[in-house]
């Protein structure tokens, strides 16, 4: 895979991610889930925004790369172990967070697998994509806990 494949798929893969987040915003009921919603759809759209970045200015990427991957991430795997119910006009905000974490952690592995097929600047480039996506699991993670952990 060339490193303009790899921008290319990763920017659709963003677009499909807000025009999921922003249609659900449309479906549910709750405010505040629409506000949840809302966020998630910027974060994704600011994600696209930064890979064009990239595709216009590969010159760019080592230092991206590099950045990403000094961050330390760990994995709390809070949603890996629940179910995920699609989104609907009655969706929770617990029901919001775990597909969110669950989408994210899709796309942390699929960067993942693609990065073991790949060498050099390529591979590096999907193995800091799939840190990234795990430091948006995690976000979203922190959302989960800090308001459905505090309801027990």
């Amino acid at each position: 895979m060339t490193i303009e494949q790899i921008l290319r798929e990763a920017i659709q893969g963003e677009v499909e991610a807000y025009e999921l987040y922003s249609g659900a915003v449309e479906m549910v009921r709750a405010e505040h889930i629409k506000e949840l919603l809302g966020e998630l759809a910027q974060e994704e759209l600011g994600h696209k925004v930064a890979l064009e970045k990239l595709l216009a200015n590969p010159d760019q990427i080592s230092g991206q790369v590099a950045a990403l991957q000094e961050a330390e991430i760990v994995d709390y795997k809070i949603a890996d172990h629940l179910v995920a119910h699609p989104l609907g006009p009655d969706s929770t905000f617990q029901d919001v967070c775990i597909f969110a974490a669950q989408k994210e952690q899709e796309s942390h592995e699929l960067y993942r697998n693609l990065a073991s097929q790949n060498t050099g600047e390529a591979r590096d480039l999907l193995e800091a994509m799939a840190k990234d996506e795990l430091r948006h699991k995690n976000l979203v993670e922190g959302w989960y806990e800090e308001v459905v952990y505090q309801e027990f």
